[in-house]
This record gives structure tokens, sequence and C-alpha cells, in this order.
């Protein structure tokens, strides 16, 4: 037989798993819109994203080519400060669909990235975006 505190338990960890698993459900809508929209809005109108996706955290994280090697020159030049402001160039508009998808307390990531010689991507820079 239960005893009342063990009910209660039970209650509040059904509803944290449910919580969480709606959140996970939602930010997994936020990778696949942005993902869509990337597709006509490219990232700055002319970087590339290469991946989307939710982080160990649950954080959406999009990784952006920044396919110029004079504006990946131009970034690394800058303070971190402006690398910031540049990076949130690729972040979707204030009244983008996404920011009513993300689940409150989970942010939008961008990592801008250069492609080496060998094919691979390196970051350049990192930062959130602003909701």
């Amino acid at each position: 037989m239960w005893t009342l505190v063990q009910v209660a338990i039970a209650l509040v960890l059904s509803l944290l798993v449910g919580a969480c698993g709606e959140e996970d459900k939602q930010t997994a809508q936020a990778v696949q819109w942005l993902e869509t929209y990337s597709q006509t809005n490219p990232p700055n109108k002319e970087w590339q994203l290469t991946h989307a996706g939710a982080d160990d955290k649950g954080q959406v994280v999009m990784d952006v080519l920044v396919p110029d090697q004079g504006q990946v020159d131009l970034i690394k030049s800058r303070t971190r400060v402006e690398q910031d402001h540049i990076v949130r160039m690729a972040c979707p508009l204030k009244h983008a669909k996404i920011w009513t998808l993300l689940p409150e307390g989970r942010m939008l990531w961008v990592n801008l990235q250069e492609k080496m010689p060998d094919g691979s991507f390196q970051p350049i820079t990192g930062a959130s975006c602003k909701r």
C-alpha cells in the first residue's frame, strides 16, 4: 500500500517527466522550423546552415558556414563583442515563429564556421541569439 507521501512523490515525478517531454517536443519543432526556414532565408542572406539540432542541455544549436574568406578574416579580426554582433546577423528575426516554439529558458546558439582546405569545418566564433 502506498503512503500519501509516496503518491505525492510519484505524482510530482510524473509531472516533471511530462513537462520535460513537452519541452523536448517543442525544441524538436524549433529545430525543424529552423531547418526549413534557413532553406528559403539563409542566415545573413549568403551564409549556409550546415547543421541544426539540440545539444545535451536541450539548447538549439545551429552551425553556419561563412563561405567568403574575406568575411571570415574580417570576423576573426574583430573584438569578441563585435563578433557577438556579427554572429547575431544569422539569428532569425525577433517576430519569427521559432521564438514561440522554443521553450522559455532554452536558447538558440549560433556557431559560425569556415571551410578548411581539407573540406572540414572549423569554428570561427559563436553566440546566443536574443529573443
